[in-house]
């Protein structure tokens, strides 16, 4: 008994823990998944949509400063001299530091020069 009374309560304690982190972690990501993001429809205007709507092949606009909801490949950016962002994935790896992305080429000129994205898909 001087040995089960003991584990069993430092077992119940990180049960405890555990399942608190689980709830945390679900109201976390249930606030992601109904965050609104501007997705292109098909008369080329934009419309909002909920991130955990968003299914492959939709082309979702992402602003300034804010999280990218899904993998996803970058077709434009503003800054139209090196085309490039840097973006953080430490809510996927856990690495802090920013690490550098660029846009496609093709839709990046395509868009530059005056084209609507709603014509390539």
């Amino acid at each position: 008994f001087t040995y089960i009374a003991p584990l069993a309560f430092v077992l119940l304690i990180t049960m405890m823990k555990e399942a608190y982190d689980d709830f945390q972690r679900y109201r976390r990501d249930k606030e992601i998944n109904e965050k609104q993001y501007e997705k292109l429809q098909g008369d080329g205007q934009f419309g909002f949509i909920k991130s955990e709507k968003i299914k492959v092949g939709d082309i979702v606009k992402v602003n300034q400063n804010e999280r990218i909801p899904a993998d996803m490949v970058l077709l434009y950016t503003t800054e139209h001299e090196s085309s490039n962002i840097f973006i953080r994935t430490d809510q996927l790896d856990g690495e802090t530091d920013w690490k550098l992305r660029k846009s496609i080429t093709f839709t990046q000129e395509f868009h530059h020069h005056g084209g609507n994205l709603i014509q390539i898909c």
